[in-house]
């Protein structure tokens, strides 16, 4: 018996200790950079010297460009659920859009619009954790941002006449909100909108003429940033189950982002007109739907292929111009995507079992809105619909947070060839191409594997 009974103790289940993992804790120091579109929009005009009629006037959006940003700050977890932090950023940009005009051969109209130079936001922000993974937050600052302004010339068949708003730095306060999703301790990935305000600005053209301009900027970034420190504090909690998400299989998607045009447009009626523009045109929220499949073909590696649908609005955006010289106002739609499809393939490297980075391509098909223009009552027509073709590249990550249910975000960008084939109004020849800048956030379900 007294051998029995050690032997019978010794065969009992021992009960497992739970497994236990840091309780989450976003406080820590970051940096990161980012990518994203930049709008100006508002009111400018210019004001002959001694005062009188405006010369020239403009409400809508001024100008747009393709923007970078790098960014630093801190964040403290002041409850279970609630982060606060501070941060400072610098962002710029070097693109802009030009137009020029042939008028019977013998007046010559060019003009720059304005875009953003470069820019700096002080300011903080507070979040409510969705998940331990998932901040939503909101966010407040001052900014300041200079912008490269209006240059436009004009040659009537000798004698030239320049306006000019000369660069400025315009100050301003800054909202937004966003979010922020963690893929490992050390790094996370964001999306974020700001709305800045810039307030009230005048300066002088180099003819002594004034320039009154009412601006604010309308800012769309993603960005990644490395977090220093360990995510998680001294107190624990039981794990969570580990995910077992599965690459290989079908899966269908849907998101939200927007699209931003840089399009090449030129348009001519001998004798009469010649119309020439380049640059970031126009912007539109746009949606999108998507089906693929993906394999996993090594421990590290996962190819694929997908097709999808985006459908976009620019909301009815119009741009004004009236210049008292003309005798009349110019209106236009602003260049838009109306509904596009790609399909293509993608490669990916997963940096952790729930977590992809990848790289995709394919071929587009992109229909744009039609545009309805009037140049102070002398040209009045509507471009025709067409759907452009072209090739498309970009990236993305992709993270699982269930073992179906997966999120990505994801640029895209699409150069499209240039038609000639787009006569219309009273133009005899109009041809138009460029390219397009996508960003998509989106949900994705992983169908189960039979």
């Amino acid at each position: 018996m007294l051998v029995a009974v050690p032997a019978f103790a010794a065969d009992l289940p021992v009960k497992a200790q739970p497994q236990l993992t840091p309780v989450a804790n976003w406080t820590q120091v970051y940096v990161g950079s980012g990518l994203g579109f930049d709008f100006a929009s508002g009111r400018s005009k210019l004001t002959p010297v001694g005062g009188g009629a405006d010369l020239f006037s403009l409400d809508g959006l001024q100008g747009a460009d393709l923007g970078l940003s790098v960014f630093a700050g801190f964040d403290v977890q002041v409850a279970p659920q609630f982060v606060v932090g501070g941060f400072v950023d610098y962002d710029w940009s070097h693109q802009r859009t030009a137009v020029s005009t042939t008028l019977f051969g013998a007046a010559n109209l060019s003009a720059v619009m304005p875009s953003l130079d470069q820019g700096w936001t002080i300011g903080g922000r507070a979040g409510f954790l969705a998940t331990p993974d998932v901040l939503l937050y909101g966010l407040a600052g001052y900014s300041q941002m200079r912008i490269n302004n209006w240059n436009a010339t004009a040659t009537f068949g000798g004698p030239v006449f320049t306006m000019q708003e000369s660069a400025q730095t315009s100050r301003g306060y800054t909202v937004g909100t966003g979010a922020e999703y963690r893929l490992s301790s050390n790094v996370s990935l964001r999306g974020e909108y700001r709305y800045v305000a810039l307030g009230h600005n005048t300066t002088v053209d180099p003819l002594g003429a004034v320039w009154t301009t009412d601006l604010s900027e309308h800012v769309i970034r993603v960005g990644a940033a490395y977090r220093f420190g360990q995510f998680g504090g001294p107190a624990a909690v039981a794990a969570a189950p580990a995910l077992n998400p599965a690459w290989t299989g079908v899966y269908v998607g849907a998101g939200i982002g927007g699209d931003a045009l840089t399009p090449h447009v030129a348009a001519s009626l001998p004798g009469v007109v010649d119309f020439n523009a380049a640059g970031l045109g126009g912007a539109d929220v746009g949606g999108t739907f998507t089906i693929g499949y993906d394999r996993q073909i090594a421990p590290k590696w996962v190819v694929g292929a997908f097709g999808l649908i985006d459908a976009a609005t620019n909301g009815g955006a119009r741009i004004t111009v009236t210049g008292a010289g003309a005798g009349g106002t110019l209106t236009s739609d602003l260049a838009s995507v109306k509904w596009a499809w790609t399909v293509g393939g993608r490669v990916g490297y997963l940096v952790g079992p729930e977590t992809l980075v990848y790289l995709l391509g394919g071929y587009t098909g992109s229909t744009a809105r039609s545009i309805t223009y009037d140049a102070f009552g002398f040209l009045q027509g509507t471009s025709p619909e067409r759907e452009y073709h072209g090739a498309t590249f970009g990236g993305g990550f992709e993270r699982f947070f269930s073992d179906r249910i997966s999120a990505r975000a994801e640029y895209r960008m699409t150069h499209v060839a240039t038609r000639d084939d787009l006569t219309g109004g009273i133009f005899t020849s109009v041809s138009a191409g460029g390219t397009i800048h996508t960003l998509r956030g989106s949900l994705v379900y992983h169908l189960p594997t039979p």
